[in-house]
């Protein structure tokens, strides 16, 4: 029943237009100009590829780009409660058999596909771009922990900022209201995770490892809470 709540929310996302073009835009366009204005000039402000500070900087990026494509996770997830309220369309999903978590979980992973999608296309282009101006035997200087933590944090932040733009939408009542009281909610989170992510570069491979072991059990338990404390008869109030 997740499975199949995930897969109608992820293709109503997929066949939104704005939602597409936005996604190709952070997914294709910013991953190319971020290799050829940022990285080209750090290029030329250092001694070479094996620079620790460009390496850094190469590294970092891998997070940038692909937190990018995952904005639109939290206008996906506003739409998922509040939105479908407004279409009169979420009274059967909520009068079912299925499970509060179910429900909510379905509409936490329906949110975050994709987004995700995007975010591994970015990642590739970023990756190719890179290999086209540096080369492979420089690509390969990419640090592997901090290179793997930076891309895993990116599905971690992703559902963490659907499942509380979720929580939001289902305890609202319109579609814009869930959508800009989850940007002022998320706004701040934002701005902790790329902080945080600067300083993880500087951790061993057990601190980067119990970073993101850490942000995994917080959207687990997030999740969880959040698809618990929910009122769906309330909700069904509402509709």
């Amino acid at each position: 029943m997740t499975w199949l709540i995930a897969r109608r929310a992820a293709l109503e996302a997929y066949q939104d237009r704005l939602t597409l073009l936005m996604g190709i835009g952070f997914a294709v366009v910013v991953p190319i100009l971020l290799v050829v204005v940022e990285v080209r000039s750090l290029l030329q402000g250092t001694t070479g590829g094996a620079d620790p500070a460009f390496v850094a900087a190469l590294t970092f990026n891998l997070l940038v780009v692909g937190l990018l494509p995952t904005v639109s996770a939290v206008g996906i997830a506003a739409g998922q409660f509040a939105g479908e309220k407004e279409r009169g369309i979420l009274t059967p999903l909520l009068a079912s058999p299925a499970s509060n978590l179910a429900i909510f979980g379905g509409k936490v992973l329906g949110a975050i596909i994709p987004p995700l999608s995007y975010s591994l296309l970015a990642e590739a282009v970023y990756l190719l771009c890179l290999a086209g101006v540096l080369g492979t035997a420089q690509l390969a200087l990419l640090p592997l922990p901090p290179s793997l933590a930076m891309v895993a944090l990116v599905p971690l932040v992703t559902c963490f900022a659907a499942t509380v733009s979720s929580l939001i939408s289902s305890r609202v009542r319109t579609y814009n209201a869930a959508q800009q009281l989850g940007g002022l909610v998320l706004m701040p989170l934002w701005g902790i995770v790329v902080t945080l992510a600067a300083d993880l570069l500087n951790l061993g491979p057990v601190g980067l490892l119990g970073a993101v072991l850490g942000l995994l059990l917080a959207d687990v338990a997030l999740a969880v809470v959040a698809a618990a404390t929910w009122r769906r008869e309330e909700v069904l109030s509402q509709t």
